[in-house]
Formats: structure tokens, C-alpha cells, sequence
């Protein structure tokens, strides 16, 4: 019987409808829910623009990160370019917003216990050990496509986790 759910998100639309999947499966099975965002390890302020597809999280966090502006960056590079080269703060920042979004939906959703991680290093990596860790009996990811050569060569978050999981995993797509 599943009893304690992992959910890794990014922020991304796919991803919130992998948290809702979550959510609606541990609500229905009783399970305690833990609600993951990975900061990858040297993250550069390109790479950080895709880090979550929602721009509403500059205005939120924003303020926090960059008090001193008066005014919200219009997007995510121009949030990441203002943060006078704190970028792993402004990233740290932005993953908490992004695990306690994900959290709040899934407890207006109905679960009754949510968790949120928001732990550093390889994204697969790091959803499998934390997936160890708490003793996940299931795994829910969201599948970003990545297609053609890209995905050849570096295979996707999802791929990884489905082949080296410890438990169940469903992809969402």
C-alpha cells in the first residue's frame, strides 16, 4: 500500500499538474505527500531562467530577494540580471517559493500531511535519493519532451528516475 508520495517539481506547468496527480493520489490513499525542488548545482543565470515556466513567481519573489528595486523585473532574466550577481540566493529563494506553492495546492487539494524539500545537486540524483531517504512508496514527475538529439544524449530527468527508482514512479504528461 502506498503511503508516503514524492512529487519533484520545477514550477513548470507540466509540473503542477504532476503535483495535482499527487495530490489527488495521496488524498485518495491516505499517504503523507513530500513536495521536492532541486537546485542544481552551479546553476548559471541562463540556465536559471527555465528553472520554473511561471512568471508570476518574479513579482512574489522579487520583493524578497531585491527589496532595494521599488519595482518588479519584467521577466525571469531580467529578475536574474537585477540580482547584482546573488544568483544562488535569488535561486534559493525562488526554490522555496516554488515547494511552498506546490504544497499550499496540494493541501486545497485535501491532503492532509505535505512536507517540502528544497535540496541542491543533479535533479535525478537527487529525486532518487531523497525518494531513499523518506521511503517513498511512489514517485510522481512531470515529463518535459526533450526530443530529438538533446534527448539522445543526456536522456530526460524522467528517463533516469524511471529506470534507477526504488519504488513505483508515474510520469505525467
Amino acid at each position: 500500500m502506498t503511503k508516503h508520495i514524492l512529487v519533484a517539481t520545477d514550477g513548470s506547468d507540466q509540473a503542477r499538474e504532476a503535483v495535482t496527480m499527487a495530490a489527488d493520489l495521496a488524498k485518495a490513499l491516505n499517504a503523507r505527500l513530500t513536495v521536492l525542488h532541486v537546485i542544481l548545482h552551479g546553476l548559471r543565470a541562463e540556465e536559471a531562467t527555465r528553472l520554473a515556466d511561471a512568471e508570476h513567481l518574479v513579482r512574489r519573489v522579487s520583493a524578497y530577494t531585491m527589496p532595494q528595486l521599488g519595482r518588479t523585473p519584467a521577466s525571469m532574466n531580467e529578475f536574474f540580471q537585477e540580482s547584482q550577481g546573488d544568483i544562488p540566493q535569488a535561486v534559493s529563494v525562488l526554490g522555496d517559493h516554488i515547494a511552498r506553492d506546490a504544497a499550499e495546492n496540494a493541501r486545497s487539494l485535501g491532503v492532509g500531511t505535505v512536507d517540502t524539500r528544497v535540496e541542491p545537486g543533479d535533479y535525478a540524483e537527487t529525486i532518487l535519493a531523497v525518494a531513499d531517504e523518506i521511503g517513498a512508496d511512489l514517485i510522481v514527475i512531470g515529463s518535459r519532451g526533450l526530443g530529438g538529439l538533446r534527448g539522445l544524449l543526456i536522456g530526460s530527468v524522467s528517463q533516469k528516475v524511471v529506470q534507477h527508482a526504488p519504488c513505483s514512479v508515474v510520469v505525467v504528461r
